[in-house]
């Protein structure tokens, strides 16, 4: 498994509501027979609404089940809303409570990981549509990047590693080690959503204006 080094992740306890939201939701997408996974779905809402808030968001989910069967989509709009909703109230409030919505811990360990790395795809995809312009800069090198994005870039450029994660024959050999480092990649990714989210509060501040 891939892994990206920790040292700055802000270790916070909260119980997390996201394992039967979690189930739930990924059984009706299985059902409706959606092309993206949830994490895919929950990553590319989260880009999104770093980048511009909930119209970006709900913009970016319609624009990804565009390409579904309308009549087996149609069911689950309603769950996807919402839990754009209850994401932008968990990044936006003060009590750090956002979490990535993924398997539980119990859940087989390739599962993780994959669901992990589709995550972080999908939110990448969703800051990318939502913020072009942010993609375009966190691909540069250099002094500039950095002080344009506040530092943000790199963030970004862990998460494409991220996306890309597997399990090695290492990782199966000693699960304990692989859980271990796994459990540091999902903290990493849910603090590091939170960076980006205040990071991005100018730009997305201008972008709810431009919708008003």
């Amino acid at each position: 498994m891939q892994s990206i080094a920790a040292q700055d992740v802000i270790a916070v306890t909260a119980d997390s509501p996201s394992t039967p939201q979690y189930t739930a939701l990924r059984d009706t997408l299985t059902h409706a027979g959606t092309v993206l996974t949830l994490p895919d779905l929950h990553g590319g809402i989260c880009g999104a609404l770093c980048a511009g808030g909930p119209v970006a968001a709900e913009r970016w989910l319609d624009d990804a089940l565009a390409g579904e069967d309308a009549a087996s989509v149609d069911p689950v709009r309603d769950p996807l809303q919402e839990l754009v909703r209850s994401s932008w109230v968990a990044l936006d409030g003060d009590a750090l409570s956002f979490e990535p919505l993924l398997p539980d811990d119990d859940s087989a360990l390739e599962e993780q990981v994959q669901a992990l790395a589709a995550w972080t795809q999908g939110f990448l995809a969703g800051l990318g549509e939502s913020a072009p312009e942010v993609g375009h800069h966190a691909a540069k090198s250099g002094e500039k990047a950095t002080a344009e994005l506040g530092g943000i870039d790199e963030i970004l450029g862990d998460f494409a590693e991220i996306s890309r994660a597997g399990i090695t024959d290492e990782d199966s050999a000693d699960r304990d080690q692989a859980d271990f480092a796994l459990a540091e990649l999902k903290e990493y990714v849910r603090v590091s959503v939170q960076i980006v989210f205040e990071e991005l509060a100018g730009r997305r501040a201008e972008a709810q204006r431009e919708v008003h």
